[in-house]
């Protein structure tokens, strides 16, 4: 006696995904990876902003202090020589004039003590202020010396002293060392805009 033959039928339906993990075709879930790093296992490496170099403030810092001691020192210098007008030979400095009373090289010392209160405010990172004030500083010495030599000796004078050149020349070098040595302004707006981007 022969068994009788099985009826062919469908194979089962795969199992229903579970929830939170991806269905797929061969009825395993499917496992998603992210990329941490790339080939070779290292991680992109962060720029880093440059240091802002201290350099020329420094130097434009000590060139207003030393300008400041030598501007006090032209105060003590003879500013003119009157030669014989007055019977005798007579130097007038910044604090004697020849006849006797006292001279104008106190506008001097104030225009000393402002170039070293602007190369403190340079090292004290106030760079902006501490400029502009070496600036007027330089300006002022510049225009008090061609104002003291120009205007006040009439017609006596037989040569400018050794204190107002030194008095000019200070200004004249205060002005181009702040020139000079001032940051570069195209270079901190070219930071700024690739900073920005």
């Amino acid at each position: 006696m022969s068994q009788p033959e099985t009826p062919w039928s469908y194979p089962p339906a795969p199992p229903a995904p579970q929830a939170g993990l991806p269905s797929s075709s061969s009825g395993s879930p499917e496992v998603s990876f992210s990329q941490s790093s790339p080939l070779g296992g290292t991680l992109p490496v962060s720029v880093a902003e440059p240091v802002k170099s201290d350099r020329r403030d420094l130097i434009l810092t000590a060139v207003l202090l030393v300008s400041a001691l030598v501007t006090g020192a032209s105060s003590l210098m003879p500013w003119r020589d009157y030669a014989f007008r007055y019977g005798t030979r007579a130097q007038e400095t910044g604090w004697a004039a020849a006849n006797g009373g006292l001279g104008r090289g106190w506008m001097t010392v104030v225009c000393a003590v402002l170039l070293a209160v602007s190369g403190v405010l340079i090292a004290a990172e106030r760079g902006r202020a501490g400029r502009v004030l070496a600036v007027l500083s330089g300006t002022t010495l510049m225009l008090l010396a061609v104002a003291e030599w120009g205007l006040g000796a009439s017609n006596s004078r037989s040569g400018p002293g050794s204190g107002i050149w030194l008095q000019f020349l200070v200004g004249l070098l205060v002005v181009i060392a702040v020139g000079v040595l001032g940051p570069p302004e195209v270079d901190d707006a070219v930071l700024g805009s690739d900073s920005n981007a």
